[in-house]
């Protein structure tokens, strides 16, 4: 049987025009070898399964002029160290007794060091001096995928080529092309997975391609088996979940999210994967961002055909939830229900977006009396867009104080049975219950309370607009009459240090300004936390709102500083003079 060798090492780039989204260090290492520019040192860094290994064999291979066909493991001219597993100082000596020789044949002698930086210390110093200085015909190719984990005297000495993340464009591309060489057809949208699923890791694509091929008896990648495979939660369950969540179908919302956690998926990749799709339709709002989204063209269409039902208000607002869900999951005591939680804000904020607009839901099902009734309440409102969630909130705190819904309306007194009045024919504001008429009272239309609460507010502006600045003048003693009376009240408050720097009695300048002398800068914070207090309060006594207060820190220098134990002695003995004599007669260390 013939050994099966993996698409990953089967399809390896020979050449710098195969290498996959690499073009930036492939152009620019052609134009070295074309202008015989090539520096002896350089250090391929970047993510896992980009190439860095690949585009060093491809240049150590380009620079020899060796056949393409020919295996680079076989030549001498070419070394390839494990850094991971030859770390010491050892392992370098060798290389670099090795470094002497010159090649027997072809023009340079190549060492390709993967994984440098698994090099220990004392191996990076002994490598210094032949990074820096080797012979001509030698080149030092170095391969790190943490390059921040080399020491930056080895930096210094070698030219840094950054290798980027694969795009998904490219890789699928790539997969194309595998695919159409092994004869196995493949759906475009389980292509895209894969590279979703790789990361960025060309090789990783190549792998889960493999292993996808090995499980289709038929030689056929789906998007079923892709999904089965790989372990990935399939994009028709987000489309549904919004939906619902647009539909306001909270029961089927929590069905489907039962479904997806029976099926095995954790409920943190459930939620991470909706923000992802929420940012999706975010993106398809605008024509010009619709390129960020990296997938096939047929769920690009699924996007922009759910993106025209949802609002920019409703996916910034879900986004929000998700995002903080997603960031509070792992400190959840029961992670399912926090994730319930955050689906039914979420199924909610429809309501609450036509609410904020002043667009009360439409219902399904309306009387027709009851629609011909609001028609004309409708239409007499004139709020603007603009302040129509400021009209919401206001009129939900003012609701209260003019119609109590929650209590009951006072029984009315036996009426005087007449001709028009009837037993079976009670008054159309009353409601007979348990053989009791109470009367239920009439609401009044909230879009009447609306234009009245909107005139209010118009009416609140317009004053705002015409209020003056308080100028009253004021002498010194009616200031510190209420200066001493806001001293005293955080006093009683408990706040004494407050109270310690309000007692000092502060400088008044024209035209409006306080002046209070501080010695320490806690004082200075103290005092800028305490103006939001007492500045209102003066200003309103005073009648006077250009009052002002500043504090200015003035530390006596004149005054030595004590902080040793022989400073503090000798501190007692300029007071107490026979301490001294004290201390000589026992011997005593001041210091100790």
């Amino acid at each position: 049987m013939e050994q099966f060798v993996v698409s990953a090492r089967k399809y390896r780039p020979a050449s710098f025009e195969s290498v996959v989204g690499q073009s930036h260090i492939t152009k620019t290492l052609q134009n070295a070898i074309e202008k015989n520019q090539l520096a002896q040192a350089l250090l391929f860094c970047g993510p896992r399964g980009v190439g860095k290994t690949t585009c060093a064999r491809i240049l150590a291979h380009t620079i020899n002029e060796f056949d393409e066909t020919q295996e680079l493991s076989q030549s001498m001219n070419i070394y390839e160290l494990d850094a991971a597993s030859n770390n010491s100082v050892d392992d370098i000596r060798n290389l670099i007794d090795q470094v002497r020789y010159p090649p027997q044949y072809g023009k340079y002698k190549v060492y390709i060091i993967d994984e440098v930086h698994m090099l220990s210390n004392a191996a990076f110093n002994a490598f210094l001096k032949t990074l820096e200085e080797p012979p001509s015909y030698a080149i030092f190719i170095l391969a790190t995928t943490e390059k921040h984990k080399v020491i930056p005297t080895i930096l210094s000495r070698c030219q840094i080529y950054d290798f980027n993340r694969i795009g998904i464009s490219d890789m699928v591309d790539h997969l194309k092309f595998v695919a159409k060489k092994e004869g196995v057809e493949a759906e475009e949208e389980a292509l895209h997975l894969i590279a979703q699923k790789a990361d960025g890791a060309l090789r990783d694509a190549l792998s889960f391609f493999d292993m996808i091929v090995t499980f289709a008896s038929d030689s056929k990648v789906t998007l079923e088996a892709t999904l089965h495979n790989l372990h990935v939660l399939d994009f028709e369950y987000y489309f549904k979940v919004t939906d619902y969540l647009l539909q306001e179908n909270t029961s089927d919302t929590l069905l489907i999210l039962d479904e997806i956690l029976a099926k095995g998926f954790d409920s943190h990749n459930f939620i991470t994967g909706l923000g992802e799709h929420l940012r999706n339709l975010m993106v398809c709002k605008d024509a010009s961002t619709v390129q960020l989204m990296e997938v096939s063209d047929s769920v690009k269409q699924r996007y922009l055909q759910q993106c025209q039902q949802t609002s920019m208000s409703f996916l910034l607002t879900a986004l929000n939830i998700a995002n903080q869900c997603d960031l509070s999951y792992k400190s959840s005591k029961n992670p399912r229900l926090h994730v319930e939680i955050a689906l039914m804000k979420i199924a909610h904020l429809p309501s609450a977006v036509q609410l904020a607009i002043g667009e009360p839901k439409k219902k399904t099902s309306i009387p027709p009396s009851t629609v011909a009734e609001d028609k004309p309440a409708a239409a007499t409102s004139n709020t603007s867009p603009e302040k129509s969630s400021e009209i919401e909130i206001a009129l939900v705190e003012k609701l209260p104080e003019s119609v109590d819904i929650t209590a009951e309306a006072p029984v009315p007194a036996p009426a005087e049975p007449n001709s028009n009045t009837t037993e079976t024919d009670p008054p159309s504001n009353t409601k007979k219950v348990s053989g009791t008429t109470r009367n239920t009272g009439k609401l009044p239309n909230i879009n009447d309370l609306k234009n009245k609460l909107s005139a209010d507010n118009t009416t609140e502006e317009e004053v705002t607009v015409v209020k003056t600045m308080r100028k009253e003048s004021f002498t010194h003693t009616e200031l510190m009459k209420f200066w001493e009376e806001f001293a005293e009240s955080r006093r009683d408050a408990g706040k004494q240090q407050e109270y310690l720097i309000l007692s000092q009695e502060p400088e008044v300048h024209e035209p409006s300004t306080i002046k209070l002398i501080l010695n320490s800068a806690v004082q200075t914070d103290t005092v800028d936390a305490l103006k939001s207090d007492l500045m209102p309060f003066l200003r309103d006594k005073v009648k006077n709102d250009e009052l002002k207060l500043e504090a200015e820190l003035e530390i006596d220098e004149s005054k030595p500083l004590i902080y040793t134990p022989a400073e503090k002695f000798q501190y007692l003995v300029e007071k107490h003079p026979p301490l001294r004599a004290l201390q000589e007669k026992l011997g005593l260390d001041p210091d100790f």
